[in-house]
């Protein structure tokens, strides 16, 4: 016995809660990406929508990476809750040593 307890229940669920943070956010950059593509060219023609057209590129660029690492990292974390319940449920289990 190594002194300690883990409740794994515990650990599948807050995976659950962060696979449906990462759905969400999927749905959000889904949806940030359509209202980009729509209104992209709706910025006006006066020199400041022009200003704001050159700048457009690199501001969504920056929006949708930072978007992709959150993704990824809700992603990774869902996916580490999983692998360490599945850890403590392998060392709970009996061992079947066959001699």
């Amino acid at each position: 016995m190594s002194g300690f307890s883990v409740e794994r229940q515990p650990l599948h669920l807050q995976a659950r809660v962060y696979d449906e943070l990462e759905r969400n956010a999927r749905e959000a950059k889904a949806d940030l990406r359509a209202a980009f593509d729509r209104d992209r060219n709706t910025l006006g023609n006066d020199e400041y929508g022009a200003e704001l057209a050159k700048s457009m590129p690199d501001i969504e660029r920056g929006i949708f990476d930072a978007l992709k690492t959150h993704i990824e990292e809700l992603e990774r974390v869902a996916s580490g809750l999983n692998v360490s319940a599945r850890n403590y449920e392998r060392a709970d289990q009996p061992s079947t040593k066959r001699n």
